[in-house]
């Protein structure tokens, strides 16, 4: 009984997730994702309530790769602290960006949420103790809130679907300004060497490391 039970559940999720993503946000019903999963609606209705604490469930059991990501970033003495912020915030973007019909749709049902969360704070609370390592007597938690901002699901499909930006071009600029952030620059007229970014995952998009250089136009002062 207890199996059937689980197979019912991975079947209602992985089938949910799909519609999500085939569908949009707003193109699928309980009934929709019952039939597709060859379950009874009441057995969708009994393990998940309603549609919206169907999209949480479905939220929370794809997003476990980048929460674990989260947390060994928090503690990755290896990882030179500024570069664990921009490692931070390029994975959320690439965790948005793979599942952005699904995250708008979580971001619909929880106004608190970011990405994978259903209360952003948890989010929230890990990137201020990244920045604070970098930056200690700046305000991290605006900051934070400031990056956040940036990799929100309808930003991005502002910015990818509205604007005609393609996704590696906000990639570079979500992560330019990130590293504006931590070391204060924002400001054109700067010549920088190239930067070491995170790599997108390998089934993304298709874009890759993406240098970026900030140059001074010609005849400024460097």
């Amino acid at each position: 009984m207890r199996r059937d039970a689980e197979r019912n559940r991975a079947a209602i999720l992985a089938t949910a997730a799909r519609l999500i993503a085939e569908r949009g946000p707003d193109g699928f019903s309980m009934d929709d994702v019952a039939t597709a999963a060859g379950v009874g609606k009441g057995t969708v209705f009994r393990r998940f309530g309603d549609r919206d604490g169907l999209v949480r469930a479905v939220v929370d059991e794809t997003s476990e790769s980048w929460r674990a990501r989260a947390e060994e970033l928090l503690v990755a003495g290896d990882v030179p602290p500024d570069e664990r912020v921009i490692t931070f915030v390029a994975t959320l973007f690439d965790h948005v960006v793979a599942a952005l019909p699904l995250v708008s749709a979580f971001e619909r049902v929880s106004t608190r949420s970011i990405a994978c969360d259903a209360d952003a704070t948890l989010t929230h609370r890990r990137l201020v103790a990244l920045i604070s390592r970098v930056k200690p007597g700046a305000d991290a938690e605006y900051l934070a809130h400031a990056l956040l901002a940036q990799v929100r699901a309808d930003t991005l499909r502002h910015l990818i679907d509205r604007c005609g930006l393609d996704v590696a071009r906000v990639r570079a600029g979500v992560i330019s300004l990130a590293r504006g952030v931590l070391t204060g620059d924002l400001a054109p007229g700067v010549d920088r060497r190239p930067v070491r970014e995170p790599a997108p995952p390998a089934s993304g998009d298709g874009f890759g490391t993406l240098p970026l250089r900030l140059r001074a136009p010609s005849g400024s002062p460097m």
